[in-house]
């Protein structure tokens, strides 16, 4: 996270070094990218840079962290605009994320920060697992999800299906990304798991067939 100086940066000066940021991320893989250019590109010295994040991973995570709020927000939008359909929601979710990544020049950004989610750094920084951030926003959440929709036994459930839902998407974006050539059939691939999930695999009990 960046230190209390960089906060108490003017907000343009804080949007400028994260600017700069963003467009070296965007430009190259984070093992290529270079504190050297964020710097130049911000004008900054490396003497303030490092008053304000610890090393390039930190304020890596921190856009991460930036963009990845912002796609939880616009989940919650789908989820509303869906009626309360979470699965629907993500489905959306997916379409934006695949049209970003393709076609907008942030878009590269979105792409390097998926296929960069891999690699392990020298600190270990690990990202939260999605059932973590699930628990910490379950509330907001469960106040989007029509709950009347789906089949389950308790909000644990509902959590463990939501994760799966997400899991599943995050899994083909990536896929997608590392083999954009496949898109078209991954994307029906994406829509065929989705519908298990929705429908279920297992007979009921009374189909004779």
């Amino acid at each position: 996270m960046p230190t209390k100086t960089f906060f108490h940066l003017p907000l343009e000066k804080q949007e400028k070094l994260l600017d700069a940021g963003e467009r070296e991320f965007s430009r190259v893989d984070f093992s290529l990218s270079s504190i050297n250019r964020i710097i130049q590109d911000a004008g900054v010295s490396r003497g303030s840079f490092y008053m304000y994040f610890e090393d390039k991973e930190d304020l890596y995570f921190y856009i991460l962290e930036k963009y990845m709020t912002k796609t939880y927000h616009r989940l919650l939008k789908n989820i509303e605009k869906c009626r309360g359909d979470f699965i629907q929601a993500f489905e959306l979710l997916y379409e934006t994320l695949i049209e970003s990544c393709f076609t907008k020049e942030k878009g590269k950004l979105f792409k390097n920060m998926f296929l960069n989610m891999r690699f392990t750094t020298e600190k270990k920084i690990k990202l939260k697992p999605p059932k973590d951030v699930i628990r910490k926003n379950h509330q907001e959440i469960l106040n989007y999800i029509d709950k009347n929709l789906y089949n389950y036994q308790s909000e644990e459930e509902l959590f463990d299906i939501f994760s799966l839902v997400m899991l599943v998407t995050m899994s083909s974006v990536t896929y997608t990304l590392i083999n954009p050539l496949e898109k078209d059939r991954e994307k029906t691939n994406y829509c065929r798991r989705l519908e298990i999930i929705r429908t279920g695999i297992l007979r009921r009990k009374d189909n004779n067939v």
